[in-house]
Order: C-alpha cells, then sequence, then structure tokens
C-alpha cells in the first residue's frame, strides 16, 4: 500500500513539473546583418585608375519560425538560421537562454550563441509577441503555445 502511494505521488510530480513546462512556436519576420564587400574603380581624365574595397554590413530581410521552451529558471531557444554567426554553441540548433526571467507579464533573456553574440530575447506574455535583438540582427514576431507531446502533424 505504500508503494502504491509513493507511485502515485511520483507520478503526480511528473505530471506537476510537465505541466509548467512552456513550449511556443513563434512566426515573424526580421533583418540579419550579413557581411558585405564592395569593390570600385575610378578613371580621371588623364588614364589613371584607382580602384577600393568597402567592408560592411548590410541588412537581409527574412521571413523565419523561432521554437523555445521554458520551465521555471531554464529553458532554449531556436534561432532564425540566418541569423547565426559561422562559429556558435549549441546543440542540434538549441541555445539555452541565459539570465531567464520569467514573470507573470514577460519572459526574458539572452540566447547564449556564442561568448560575442548573445542576442536579448524577449517574450510578451500578454500579447503573444516575441522579440529578439542582437549582433546578427532582429527578429519580431507572434508566438502560440503549444504540447509536442500531442501536436498533431501537418502530414
Amino acid at each position: 500500500m505504500i508503494e502504491v502511494g509513493f507511485g502515485v505521488l511520483a507520478l503526480l510530480a511528473a505530471q506537476a513539473a510537465t505541466a509548467s513546462r512552456l513550449d511556443l512556436v513563434c512566426l515573424g519576420a526580421g533583418s540579419a546583418n550579413q557581411p558585405d564587400v564592395r569593390n570600385g574603380s575610378a578613371v580621371d581624365s588623364n588614364g589613371n585608375m584607382a580602384w577600393g574595397q568597402s567592408v560592411g554590413q548590410r541588412a537581409v530581410p527574412f521571413d523565419d519560425q523561432v521554437n523555445l521552451w521554458v520551465v521555471q529558471s531554464e529553458g532554449e531557444i531556436m534561432l532564425p538560421r540566418v541569423m547565426l554567426p559561422i562559429i556558435r554553441g549549441g546543440k542540434n540548433g538549441w541555445f539555452k537562454l541565459k539570465d531567464l526571467v520569467i514573470t507573470d507579464r514577460e519572459i526574458t533573456g539572452s540566447a547564449a550563441v556564442n561568448p560575442f553574440n548573445n542576442p536579448k530575447v524577449r517574450v510578451d506574455r500578454i500579447t503573444g509577441t516575441i522579440s529578439i535583438a542582437g549582433k546578427a540582427g532582429n527578429y519580431s514576431g507572434r508566438c502560440q503555445r503549444y504540447d509536442p507531446a500531442t501536436e498533431k502533424r501537418a502530414f
């Protein structure tokens, strides 16, 4: 009888832990900062030629999906691929959310992409909007809650 009691308590604790996990899928758009190299040349009236090269960045617009999950003080985010630098951490496309703060109104943190790139993430829990801002670009969209265990596949 005691074993059954502990089993029921363990099951209830597992369900409570699962129920507190929040999974979100967000659809939106943004602009990614991509490297840009421009070359140019000029010839003056005396036939002298000069050339130069400009190295900078340009904003490239994109539409994409962001997934994230949070539970208590932990969470991970899958950022748009176009916003990711060549050298990055993460595991299977997921990045840990650092400095995660979850309140009734918002979820904030920063994505641990690499030591130099930690874009700020903010999810407004009232409106469902998400914004991501960092060195690699900006993103904004609208999120919906989903349950990966029960979500039906499109095909």
